[in-house]
């Protein structure tokens, strides 16, 4: 099992591919701007960028902050992912 490790302002996961990350910024500590994702090439379409954005608002829920998702990716995921937009910034 891959671990998603969180740094400030980011969230990543190494595999033998390379890492994967997903890069965001504190507003205030009231949001945070989910402005990047990233992952390996020989790592798409293997749930990694949707475990890093899982974790990113598991963290936003757990802290009691909104979400700003200015990255296509976490965009696209919203769509199909409704349960997350009650934590989206209006």
């Amino acid at each position: 099992m891959m671990k998603v490790i969180h740094t400030a302002g980011r969230f990543s996961i190494m595999t033998m591919n390379g890492e994967s990350e997903l890069l965001y910024i504190n507003r205030d500590n009231t949001a945070i701007r989910i402005y990047r994702t990233f992952t390996p090439d020989l790592d798409e379409r293997n749930g990694i960028a949707e475990r890093l954005t899982i974790a990113a608002f598991n963290f936003a829920r757990k802290n009691k902050l909104k979400v700003r998702p200015d990255c296509p990716f976490v965009i696209t995921f919203l769509e199909k992912n409704k349960r997350f937009e009650k934590l989206l910034v209006k």
